[in-house]
């Protein structure tokens, strides 16, 4: 039911989309587009009137170092080449979520490079993930696949993706990043998933929703191996294991044989007082503290940023809330970002495309579209 919903959403507004002047053909594309990438791999009108991509692992190097990846390459002409990043995945490159979006994309045009971030198969993201990411940024553009080069960050990869672009050799090059449920404030996200609140800008209110558990006990899980201590990053995988299959499971035990800095990670995670999160940030280990900064856009200088920012975020979403591709948006160049905040997708769940969003969903996926040449 959810796909003849989400095929006859896009058919309406391919069908609005092909009376206005303007478009018509890439309209109807990004209509098609929208179904292709909300079926998640299952067959859609979109893969009938497009030639199957090409996927090849690829390995280049660049400056000596190595960039493992797959390159799906358009059936046609590559209109468009561009990285494509996960957030935290279990199966990293092989998620089959991912290559599905991949190869949806591939058969828009672009020639799409997913590289292994090895990180991620671990649920977790860090400052190295960047320098991996420029080299495939570098790799590309070198590779000269096609003239225009970008990049399409899901979650907390938006962060590393943007990280990699500031880089001088690479800003510049990249001319456009599509982020999908991104932040802009590591600080405020993990405030977010401890205790459910966040404000929006020049709203001094604290706006309130249930936390996710899910997203709060994967967060201490990955970032267990980043304790100096073997002993406290067993403790502390095993505190986020036992709550991860039931969250109201007791952790006393486990917290009488870690070190302060294993009891500073659990302190955080089961706060849930807004106000108490500043202190208990900066209590956090040092390795676990370098690293939240590291991937902190806040602490970036954005206005630096020469890629156009094309910004997707649900408003709803229970990971990352809304409110930090908004100030994400607001960080970077004026006029350099488009900005779309879609209701009912969750945290980048396109599956979810219905009659009431996806005009929105449509609006974004033209808008990406229109990067290409």
């Amino acid at each position: 039911m959810k796909r003849w919903k989400a095929m006859l959403a896009a058919a309406a507004v391919a069908l609005a989309a092909v009376t206005v002047v303007g478009h018509p053909v890439r309209w109807t594309e990004a209509a098609l587009l929208t179904f292709d990438i909300a079926a998640g791999g299952a067959p859609t009108p979109w893969q009938d009137v497009t030639p199957a991509p090409t996927r090849t692992a690829v390995r280049w190097a660049v400056d000596g170092r190595a960039v493992e990846a797959d390159l799906y390459t358009p059936g046609g002409r590559a209109r468009a080449a561009l990285v494509l990043v996960p957030g935290a995945a279990a199966l990293g490159r092989e998620d089959k979520h991912l290559v599905a979006f991949a190869q949806s994309l591939a058969r828009a045009g672009f020639a799409t490079l997913m590289p292994e971030l090895p990180a991620v198969r671990r649920l977790a993201l860090s400052r190295a993930d960047a320098d991996v990411l420029a080299d495939a940024l570098r790799a590309l553009h070198r590779e000269g696949l096609a003239a225009v080069l970008g990049v399409v960050a899901i979650s907390y990869g938006v962060g590393p993706a943007v990280i990699a672009t500031l880089e001088p050799d690479v800003n510049g090059t990249v001319g456009f990043i599509v982020g999908i449920g991104g932040y802009h404030n590591t600080d405020e996200v993990i405030r977010y998933i401890t205790t459910g609140t966040y404000r929006r800008i020049g709203d001094g209110r604290l706006h309130r929703r249930a936390p996710n558990p899910y997203a709060r006990w994967t967060f201490m899980l990955a970032n267990a191996e980043r304790l100096p201590d073997p002993a406290d990053a067993a403790l502390v995988r095993a505190a986020a294991q036992r709550k991860l299959a039931e969250a109201a499971s007791p952790t006393a035990d486990l917290r009488a044989g870690m070190t302060a800095d294993a009891q500073a990670v659990l302190d955080l995670m089961e706060n849930e007082v807004p106000d108490k999160v500043p202190a208990l940030l900066a209590a956090l280990p040092d390795p676990i503290r370098t690293n939240i900064d590291a991937l902190n856009l806040a602490l970036y200088d954005l206005a630096a940023l020469k890629a156009r920012l094309i910004l997707v975020h649900g408003r709803s979403d229970p990971t990352i809330p809304f409110t930090e591709s908004e100030a994400l948006a607001a960080a970077a160049p004026k006029g350099a970002t488009s900005l779309y905040l879609i209701e009912g997708i969750g945290h980048v769940e396109f599956n979810a495309v219905s009659i009431a969003n996806a005009w929105s969903i449509w609006s974004a996926v033209d808008r990406v579209l229109a990067q290409r040449r």
